[in-house]
């Protein structure tokens, strides 16, 4: 497979902009230092994904790659006690989950 660096970082946080709209919730996944690969990229809640998986084709360069996708969060997973993550999975065996996790719904 490819070369795979040990700097890859996932990153979740809200989406600012959707946040200032109000009513919603939208979730961003940004990763940086990724090589050139299929991957996808699946958000959780409480550990548990989420169907959709969003599928990346990186095309071959040089250098890494960095990227951030978005999610939707359902209506019925508003709820204070969920906490979300964002997992990216890279080839048969790589795989990095977001080092942060986010509560949206309360404190």
């Amino acid at each position: 497979g490819p070369a795979v660096s040990s700097t890859t970082t996932v990153l979740i946080r809200r989406s600012l902009p959707e946040l200032l709209k109000g009513d919603s919730a939208v979730l961003e996944c940004a990763i940086t230092q990724l090589s050139s690969s299929d991957l996808y990229i699946t958000f959780q809640a409480n550990g548990v994904d989420f169907p959709e998986k969003q599928y990346v084709d990186l095309p071959a360069s040089n250098g890494p790659h960095s990227l951030t996708r978005q999610f939707s969060i359902p209506k019925s997973h508003w709820k204070t006690d969920n906490t979300f993550t964002c997992k990216v999975n890279q080839g048969f065996s790589n795989s990095w989950v977001s080092s942060s996790n986010v509560k949206l719904f309360g404190e």
